[in-house]
């Protein structure tokens, strides 16, 4: 539409829509539409007049200026294309939006570096320009610091760069990522195709399609700023140096400082914008700051072996934990008043907020604090294995049982009947929930608390570890309006994490989402979740019945324990509604015997079930010490890998070192057995088939078995055959 040849036409509009004459938003948004018409279809000159034309209508918002600037970009006029980056900038800073300041000059000095009047007013004092448009000096280190105004002016601020030195190279990452050789054409395509959809970034989208990993994201960032990329595995930090910037603060901006050369110091850190880091760390530690850019995780991990609690430090927490009358109690249980004394005692504080940081740098789900007659063991389950991290003293077996009921606002003076409660914390810079459970003992209460970390729930459907093709039938079957999907495996496979992941994919605004848990272990935006309370009469079944009354799209059941719940989610998966619900049985097959046994009609169940997931998780070989090794041919055999092997294939194991703490795994990845009910199938349920029988139809038509999947994972050199072998059952 041509704002200028259709005044009739908005003057008409705007009377129906009660706007002024005055008012010009219909005539901005018009010719904005126009504008980015035009840019899209490649007609940059018509497209730069049309920019110009809104530029008169709405000169102070900025991002006209950034689409000006890509105009001119595609013009090839870098003189132009500064220009308006640095325009841009001029009105980010009257709002105060400082990020945007210095990413728009560090944008402008890489597109044009060599441009005299670019580069001048780059270099230009703020106390040279009118107090009404104050400009960013150029100093040392790349930040931005706000400061007072003048009373005249708006808020200033001032972006850094460093100086004598281009930063960046006018690109977006996606395009450094490609010129890297990265990703490729059609992934970048896909990639800002998904962008467009959910305005999410596009490193995060590019780590949801599993085409780029963290360290390339890094690697890609520093190239597009003009820093330098750390892999921080080996690099030992002096703790002298980590000292001159506070664990916490490291921890919030992700950074680790590395070097200090005269009045200069070297900071790794994750996001090379966040000038704010760079200020607070200049400000405390009186520096000018250099930086490098690395991935969260190596940057996590140098902070965790930098900043680490020490065995002595431990031994030193403990000792002050053991106060005189705890000596002097010996062997008997403490009073109740002695209890609440202990556990307001600071050592015993600080021993149990070290167990929970500790276990959350770890990576730990749970934390078992398990008394002995000799003493108290805790232990931490990391990768789905347990070991032990430290024995107090036996003394304290009440204190740290104690201390955690009353962060969990349980009874402290009840010690004969289990409890449960919750604490929420911040640990390690994370959101972090600990859902805590004590058991009475022959030597004290148990104390056990699954670690929920909050941001575990973000992880999309891709980084879980389908195979391409398994992903694709998942996502067909979950995609369907009504039926019933099933997800099978064992405590701890991973079933919660592969249904909350399902529920972020399916979660968009026109969909009423409608969860019964036992307990919420993760909340979900825009998703109604409830608690079962079998106090309260509030179980499975009476929950799923309320459900249906509130006119939902899609259910989730925590579980499905008993024959009143099934046939309820039958009903509802027969009714219209996708029904997602998850069942203990040691393979898909065994989901549908499962369900018959429980005393659901086999006519029922064909109609209704889609498909079911059988998986499990399998600790992953750690990147750092991964080395070939020959498997032995019993284990090969054992999980029927030797018939199907090419001469070439190399098989690797972990060998143990710092970063997995010494045991070759690092991190845990989905083995999956994806079971989608066809017609035959379904013909052989109403026909009460085993389990057997059902398996090996779906074989036929080509499904890929828990072993398969696993061998594919070793095959590939994600995981190990002995891995594979633990947590998938193979017959003989």
């Amino acid at each position: 539409m041509d704002v200028t040849s259709d005044e009739t036409g908005l003057g008409a509009l705007k009377t129906a829509s009660g706007l002024s004459g005055e008012n010009l938003t219909l005539e901005r948004a018009a010719a904005y539409g126009r504008a980015r018409l035009l840019a899209r279809t490649g007609r940059w000159a018509e497209a730069r007049e049309a920019y110009e034309q809104l530029i008169a209508l709405d000169p102070n918002e900025p991002w006209i200026y950034w689409d000006l600037a890509e105009v001119y970009r595609a013009l090839d006029d870098r003189h132009e294309t500064g220009l308006a980056l640095l325009t841009a900038a001029d009105k980010h800073l009257s709002r105060g939006e400082t990020d945007k300041v210095l990413r728009a000059y560090q944008q402008a000095a890489a597109v044009a570096p060599n441009d005299p009047q670019v580069q001048a007013k780059i270099g230009e004092p703020a106390a040279a320009e009118p107090p009404s448009s104050p400009e960013p000096p150029i100093v040392d280190g790349p930040a931005a610091l706000s400061e007072p105004a003048p009373a005249a002016g708006p808020p200033a601020a001032a972006a850094r760069a460093p100086r004598g030195r281009v930063v960046g190279k006018g690109n977006t990452l996606g395009q450094v990522l490609l010129d890297l050789g990265i990703i490729n054409e059609a992934q970048l395509t896909e990639a800002l195709e998904i962008q467009a959809r959910t305005g999410e970034r596009i490193g995060h989208v590019l780590l949801e399609m599993g085409t780029a990993t963290e360290a390339d994201l890094a690697r890609g960032m520093a190239e597009q700023w003009g820093y330098p990329y750390m892999a921080l595995a080996d690099t030992k930090v002096d703790t002298e140096i980590a000292k001159l910037i506070p664990h916490a603060l490291a921890v919030r901006h992700k950074c680790v400082p590395l070097e200090k050369r005269g009045g200069r110091l070297l900071l790794a850190i994750a996001d090379p914008l966040n000038v704010i880091a760079v200020d607070d760390v200049r400000l405390i530690t009186g520096l000018e700051v250099d930086l490098a850019v690395a991935t969260e995780e190596d940057i996590s991990s140098a902070l965790a072996r930098t900043y680490q609690f020490g065995d002595a430090i431990i031994e030193r927490v403990m000792r002050e934990a053991v106060p005189d009358f705890a000596v002097e109690i010996g062997e008997e249980d403490p009073s109740l008043e002695q209890l609440k004394a202990l556990t307001e005692e600071a050592p015993v504080v600080k021993m149990v907020n070290l167990v929970i940081d500790e276990a959350v740098k770890q990576g730990a789900s749970d934390i078992h604090i398990e008394p002995q007659r000799t003493g108290v063991w805790i232990r931490y389950r990391v990768d789905g294995v347990l070991r032990d991290v430290m024995n107090p003293p036996k003394h304290l077996k009440a204190a740290l049982a104690s201390r955690l009921k009353i962060m969990a606002e349980m009874d402290i003076a009840e010690r004969r009947r289990p409890q449960d409660g919750r604490i929420h914390l911040i640990a390690d810079g994370r959101s972090v929930d600990l859902r805590v459970s004590t058991l009475p003992t022959m030597f004290g209460e148990k104390v056990v608390m699954r670690v929920l970390d909050q941001s575990s729930t973000k992880i999309g459907l891709p980084r879980l570890g389908f195979q391409s093709n398994t992903l694709a039938l998942w996502e067909s079957a979950v995609g369907k309006p009504h039926g019933m999907v099933l997800v099978t495996g064992p405590t701890g496979s991973g079933k919660t994490t592969t249904l909350y992941a399902t529920l972020g994919k399916l979660n968009t605004l026109d969909r009423n989402i409608v969860t019964i848990e036992d307990p919420v272990e993760y909340q979900l935006s825009r998703v109604n979740q409830v608690q079962v309370h079998a106090k309260a009469g509030l179980t499975f079944a009476g929950g799923l019945r309320s459900i249906l009354r509130q006119d939902p799209d899609i259910v989730m059941v925590g579980e499905i324990r008993d024959r009143e719940t099934a046939e309820i989610a039958v009903q509802a998966a027969l009714t219209g509604h996708l029904v997602l619900s998850t069942l203990h049985t040691n393979d898909a097959a065994g989901a549908i015997t499962r369900l018959v046994d429980m005393g659901i009609e086999p006519f029922l169940i064909s109609s209704s079930v889609i498909a079911v997931l059988a998986q499990r998780l399998a600790r992953t070989i750690c990147p750092r010490c991964k080395v070939a090794y020959s498997p032995p041919a019993e284990a090969l055999g054992r999980l029927g890998a030797d018939a199907r092997l090419d001469p070439g294939v190399v098989f690797y194991r972990g060998q143990g070192c710092d970063h997995c703490r010494g045991n070759g795994y690092r991190g845990r990845i989905g083995v999956y057995e994806l079971l989608v009910i066809s017609d035959t199938i379904r013909s052989m349920v109403v026909q009460r088939a085993s389990s057997t029988e059902i398996k090996a139809q779906a074989i036929r038509e080509g499904m890929r078995t828990l072993r398969d999947d696993g061998l594919e994972k070793v095959m590939a050199g994600i995981s190990t055959i002995d891995e594979i072998l633990r947590v998938v059952y193979v017959a003989d």
